[in-house]
């Protein structure tokens, strides 16, 4: 497997955040991970397990301001989602920080074990590095989220403190 950054200056509609060649048969030849936008709504609402309430939620995450989607595509449409939330964080003497959390990532059902999931979440580590992020964060409980995540690399930080509202 190959990947490259997109080459030269683009519009967010011709953004290519990372694009992906695989020659295994069970894969699709070409995926493109790209910013999503409202044209994108039905099918990432087909992604989600709230199908009721899945175009009010796809629509509010794209008005977000810090919000930002990226979306797994090959010649079978949208594979998957990655939904990410830049956040600015202070530190000591006036300085900041930017911190990308990955609040939310999703890979469609029929797709799940295809490495489509490492796809997105190297193209948010790429996109999160042009924005000069200083770390990606997910927050996850025991068991397969918590796994796949540990085996791109994420290690767990005990330095959040967490309060339901």
């Amino acid at each position: 497997m190959g990947l490259r950054a997109a080459a030269g200056p683009q519009t967010e509609d011709e953004m290519s955040i990372v694009e992906a060649e695989e020659t295994e048969a069970a894969l699709p030849l070409s995926i493109r991970v790209r910013l999503a936008g409202p044209r994108d709504c039905e099918a990432l609402g087909a992604l989600l397990d709230d199908p009721a309430h899945a175009r009010e939620q796809v629509l509010t995450w794209l008005q977000s301001p810090g919000t930002t989607l990226l979306v797994a595509q090959s010649e079978l449409g949208v594979l998957g989602v990655a939904v990410l939330v830049m956040r600015i964080v202070p530190l000591a003497g006036g300085l900041t920080h930017k911190v990308v959390e990955v609040d939310n990532l999703v890979v469609r059902a029929d797709q799940r074990g295809r490495r489509i999931g490492r796809r997105l979440l190297a193209a948010v580590v790429e996109w999160s590095r042009q924005r000069r992020a200083v770390q990606v964060e997910a927050v996850v409980g025991e068991g397969d989220a918590k796994r796949f995540y540990e085996s791109f690399g994420f290690a767990a930080a005990n330095d959040r403190l967490v309060l339901a509202a």
